[in-house]
């Protein structure tokens, strides 16, 4: 399978605009990844969402500005191991800075995919500040050369795009924005229901009856501009107009003042960030659209969807749609007078108002996802072709995959041991995949040739050259078939009732991906000790080590066709669960442990801190983005990066005796 990987530096922007771009890679048979700040929700943030559609997500450090230099080089690294570790073949990069670390990224991988940056407007335009022609042009030109398509949304922007120098047949391309969905965002209708809606919205916001209503939306913030919009309601002084204002964003408080300022705390509101703008719009007599820059405004089109008349300022956005005077009024972006003269204008006028809105409908037809949808599958048929996946019947698959990836197990007597207790499980549907880690031990690759033999659940694949264990795991998840995966370590003893116990629990509780157990220590000496989890864990509980024992761990398998699997770099070697288990939970996925011992795990008393002082420093790394991850990093935090250092230097003994006492409880 494929995989794509979407960039945007806000959270919320792939569930409001991109979510069919996402739907057309699908069926190209891309697995969809995707890369942002959850922490900056400029628009709804719909993670439930976007995971049932199987979108792999991924929190990254990026910021809006392109001046915060160190979290957005955080996020340029995070974004190259991304690409690397998931093997993504095609980037598609949004917003500003998203496009342009998504670039970069793209260019410092080893895997140098195909890149499409989508630019949703440049900061450089006619009559744009001379700073912005002089930091983003050069930036936008210099980066072209690591794009292969560079998607623009307005007439202005493509002839621009048109002259930058791209990868070898990279080319520029032009969309009719984002497109609008012309079967949710309609008129009002005649019915009664339409109207019990308008009614019952205006009368929750306190509009009266007969008052002249005008809705804006966007993100507060100073492009937007909705101050000018209050400054001219606060010139006509008419107490029947009403102003209500939709979105968030920093300049919230400073609008709050000014509504103060002008006198029109009564007549203008901030109604915050709405997902049911096509009910908003119906309870408008007027929709203003003010914004001093925009690529398209999607805005303005919805509200043109809706048939209500629209004023907006001048810019090469609305320019795509709008011809003053003919299917509404345009001003200047700085002008109050303006848009008080528009706003006066069109309440006097009814028969005006209306003839607007019927030009509007049929202005925005051009602009509808239909349109925008078929030039986005035209581009996307470019990219590389994807694998097309084999259809199996469900009667003929397992339950269970188990997967086990084994390199120079030595003691062939342990992986026997091993083998057979997975090969002895009361619950039988299930495949048993082995991943033969480049071992180099003649003996040990001889037996695990053997395995094929020996049962047909046994399916046995591999590499000469040892990757790791992460890796091994991945190639293992990529041909399993089972609606479960367990997974299973060649030394370790499960016992003959752990499928059926663990199989039975994730079958009556589908709120929980994965569920694990208690263990038993046991080394060549038998059992010397008990490893104990918590049942339901938490945040903290992540704090001392992973709450999780890998190898009693069962997983759904559809988890991994939303989220990404082990990590595979160097980093991660040797806490491979711990760096998952972390990420998962920071996704707002949980597991569970049954509080019985369902496995053996193999662990030598007298070897219990062999682990290597790089290793036990990865860990601290590891531990380090996963607390900053999980927002635990300060001040706990802290003190367990450096656990693993410390705990290297604690004899062997005193931790064997602590894990003796926890055996005779």
């Amino acid at each position: 399978m494929k995989r794509a990987l979407i960039v945007t530096t806000t959270s919320g922007f792939l569930s409001q605009f991109e979510l069919n771009n996402v739907r057309l890679l699908q069926e190209r048979g891309y697995q969809i990844h995707y890369a942002t700040n959850f922490g900056v929700p400029i628009y709804e943030v719909q993670d439930e969402k976007l995971r049932n559609m199987g979108v792999v997500l991924h929190h990254i450090s990026i910021e809006k500005n392109p001046f915060k230099i160190k979290k957005n080089i955080w996020a340029l690294r995070e974004l190259i191991r991304i690409i690397d570790r998931e093997e993504v073949d095609v980037v598609h990069c949004h917003n500003p800075n998203g496009g342009v670390l998504g670039r970069l990224a793209a260019a410092l991988s080893k895997r140098k995919p195909y890149v499409i940056y989508t630019a949703h407007g440049f900061h450089f335009f006619q009559g744009a500040p001379l700073k912005s022609w002089l930091f983003y042009y050069p930036v936008e030109k210099f980066l072209a050369r690591f794009s292969d398509v560079i998607i623009t949304i307005n007439h202005e922007d493509y002839r621009r795009a048109e002259k930058f120098r791209y990868k070898k047949q990279g080319k520029a391309e032009l969309i009719p924005g984002v497109g609008v969905d012309l079967q949710l965002f309609t008129p009002m209708g005649n019915n009664q229901g339409d109207n019990e809606k308008r009614d019952i919205l205006r009368r929750a916001w306190g509009i009266p009856e007969h008052a002249f209503h005008i809705v804006s939306a966007g993100e507060l913030n100073d492009n937007k501009n909705q101050k000018v919009v209050i400054e001219a309601i606060a010139k006509l002084k008419n107490k029947n107009i009403y102003y209500s204002i939709c979105g968030e964003g920093n300049k919230r408080k400073e609008l709050e003042n000014e509504i103060v300022r002008c006198g029109l705390s009564e007549q203008v509101f901030l109604r915050g960030y709405r997902n049911d703008m096509a009910e908003v719009w119906k309870t408008a007599d007027l929709s203003v659209f003010p914004s001093i820059r925009e690529g398209m405004g999607m805005a303005g089109l919805e509200a043109m969807a809706c048939a209500v008349p629209l004023i907006v300022a001048d810019n090469r956005g609305t320019r795509e749609y709008m011809i003053d005077r003919e299917n509404g009024w345009v001003c200047n972006a700085d002008s109050a007078n303006e848009f008080a003269e528009a706003i006066t204008f069109l309440y006097e006028n009814p028969s005006e108002r209306q003839r607007l809105a019927q030009r509007a409908i049929s202005t925005v037809k051009k602009f509808s996802l239909q349109q925008t949808e078929k030039r986005m599958r035209q581009i996307y048929e470019n990219l590389p072709v994807a694998d097309q996946s084999i259809v199996e019947s469900s009667e003929s698959l397992p339950m269970i995959s188990v997967i086990m990836g084994v390199y120079n197990q030595q003691d062939i007597d342990a992986f026997e041991k091993s083998v057979q207790s997975v090969l002895a499980q009361t619950y039988k549907n299930f495949e048993f995949i082995i991943y033969n880690d480049g071992s180099s031990i003649k003996e040990v690759n001889t037996y695990i040739y053997g395995l094929k033999n020996r049962d047909t659940r046994i399916h046995v694949i591999g590499s000469e050259t040892n990757h790791g264990l992460g890796y091994a795991l991945n190639r293992c998840i990529d041909i399993a078939r089972g609606k479960y995966l367990a997974r299973m370590d060649a030394d370790d003893i499960s016992y003959p009732t752990r499928f059926e116990e663990e199989i039975n629990f994730m079958e009556t509780h589908p709120e929980y991906m994965w569920c694990g157990s208690n263990c038993k220590l046991m080394d060549d000496d038998g059992i010397w000790g008990e490893g104990v989890r918590p049942e339901n864990p938490g945040t903290e509980d992540y704090l001392k080590y992973s709450p999780y024992i890998h190898p009693t761990v069962m997983y759904r398998a559809s988890l991994f066709k939303k989220v990404a699997g082990y990590a595979e770099s160097k980093k991660t070697l040797r806490c491979e669960d711990y760096e998952l288990f972390m990420r998962l939970f920071g996704l707002g996925y949980k597991g569970y442990n049954i509080q019985k011992v369902l496995l053996n795990y193999r662990v030598d008393r007298k070897k219990y801190h062999t682990r290597s002082w790089v290793n036990r420093f990865r860990e601290g790394q590891v531990r380090y983005e996963g607390f900053r991850g999980l927002g635990i990093l300060w001040p706990k935090g802290w003190l367990y990066i450096f656990r693993p250092i410390v705990s290297k230097m604690i004899p062997s003994v005193l931790t064997a005796k602590t894990k003796e006492r926890i055996a005779e409880l």
